[in-house]
Formats: C-alpha cells, sequence, structure tokens
C-alpha cells in the first residue's frame, strides 16, 4: 500500500487515543520503538518513517481489529472520530474500507509517490509566489473531505480554486495581463496556450476537467456522493502536478 502523508498522521492521531498499553504491544509488534506510545509526536515520527511494507501491515492489523481497538480507548467517540477520518483518508489514497478490511480502487505503482504528496513536493520547490497559497488551498480540499461532517462541495471548491491559482499564477509570470475583475480561468489558460506552454491536447483536457468539478457534488447514477467528489477532486489534482510538474521541467 502506497499512503500519503495525511494518512500516515491520520492512523497516528487514531493510535494516540488507544490507551497506552495496547499501543504498545502494537509498536512492538510491528518492530517500532514502544517507548514512543507516550506522547502523540512520538507516534506521529515513528509511522511517518516506517517502511511501505511495515506501513501496510500496520493499517491492515487495525482495521481488522478496530472493534477491539475501540474498547481499549475512552471515551469510545475519540475512537469513532479518528477512526472515521483515518478511513476517508484511505478513501482518498484510493482504499476502501470495507468488512473490517480493506481493497484498492486504483492501481498501486510502486515506487511512486501518491499524486498529492507528489503535486505538493513540487510546489515547494517552485518558485511561483503564492505557491503557500495554492498548497493551502490542496490541503483544505483533503481536510473538507476527511472530517466529521464532510463538506463535498468544498473539497471540490477548494481543489478547483487551487488549479485555477495555479494556472492564472504561470501565466502571469509568462506575460499575461488582463483587466479583467474576478474570474480569469479562460484567458489565462488560453494564454498558456498562445504561449507555447501548453497544447491544444492540453488545453482540452484541463478545461475540461475543470467544468467537471465545477458542477459541484452532483451525483450521477450509480454513484455515491463520496466516490464522485473523490474521482473529481483526484481528476483536478492529478492536472495540477501536470501542470507544475511542467511548469518545474
Amino acid at each position: 500500500m502506497q499512503v500519503s502523508r495525511r494518512t500516515k498522521f491520520s492512523l497516528a492521531q487514531l493510535l494516540s487515543v488507544v490507551d497506552s498499553p495496547t499501543a504498545y504491544l502494537i509498536f512492538d509488534k510491528f518492530g517500532f520503538e514502544p517507548q514512543e506510545v507516550s506522547s502523540p509526536a512520538g507516534i506521529s515520527n515513528e509511522i511517518t518513517s516506517a517502511d511501505e511494507q511495515t506501513l501496510s501491515e500496520l493499517i491492515i492489523e487495525v482495521i481488522e481489529t478496530s472493534r477491539t481497538l475501540r474498547n481499549y480507548t475512552s471515551p469510545k467517540y475519540k475512537f469513532d472520530d479518528q477512526f472515521s477520518i483515518l478511513e476517508k483518508s484511505l478513501l482518498l489514497d484510493g482504499y476502501l474500507i470495507e468488512d473490517k478490511s480493506i481493497k484498492a480502487l486504483d492501481p498501486n505503482f510502486i515506487g511512486f509517490d501518491p499524486v498529492e504528496d507528489a503535486l505538493i513536493n513540487e510546489l515547494e520547490i517552485s518558485s511561483l509566489q503564492n505557491k503557500v497559497g495554492i498548497i493551502r488551498s490542496v490541503k483544505a480540499s483533503a481536510d473538507d473531505f476527511v472530517k466529521a461532517q464532510p463538506d463535498y462541495n468544498g473539497s471540490l471548491t477548494n481543489i478547483r480554486i487551487a488549479l485555477e491559482t495555479l494556472v492564472r499564477e504561470i501565466a502571469l509570470e509568462k506575460g499575461f495581463t488582463t483587466a479583467r475583475a474576478g474570474n480569469t480561468w479562460g484567458p489565462s489558460l488560453g494564454y498558456l496556450k498562445t504561449n507555447n506552454f501548453i497544447d491544444q491536447k492540453d488545453e482540452n483536457a484541463l478545461a475540461s476537467v475543470y467544468t467537471f468539478i465545477s458542477n459541484g457534488s452532483h451525483i450521477p447514477f450509480g454513484f455515491t456522493e463520496a466516490e464522485i467528489v473523490r474521482l473529481g477532486r483526484n481528476m483536478c489534482t492529478s492536472m495540477c502536478y501536470f501542470v507544475i510538474k511542467k511548469y518545474n521541467a
């Protein structure tokens, strides 16, 4: 399993509410430093530095024994809240928890970071002036999806803002100017094609994804709201990664 940094922290938050003796045994079983369960920071440090195989086995164990772990948590609502966040974080990564088991919804590409982590890494090393704002929108989109009461429209709105801002910032850096107030998505995108930063196929793909997520969490037949929002968000995150990767090249 390849999971995002967000999911690792969600797992750490869950284990930090389980009683310490139980968490100690789990850490000892999987080769972590069991003394680190004395603090949430210690748990987080161990999990975020774990290798992929060990982390996968730990996640599977936590899911399969979730009922038992809940019994070792007081008050139990703390476990329920954190498990819900972990479940949604895994869903964003392409893993569905069902009947105390986990299954992959997307192909796994060993050796590659989850697209959200890769996007944030590329933004952080870029020279864009407003990269902090774009990263903030990407993270806000995920937060809206995984919180106890999901804001699915907010999740799509924030990732759309990230794409809008990214395209506009690159266009402005390459000489785009406009007297138009408000949304400059169309002119900015068109300028990037005129400037040969993207070609016609790229423009069509970006415009199609933007239109798709601009409909909000409209639910087509056969989808749950979480499924369609996850799909739209992942498509938009991938397009953001495509754009910033070209910019950094």
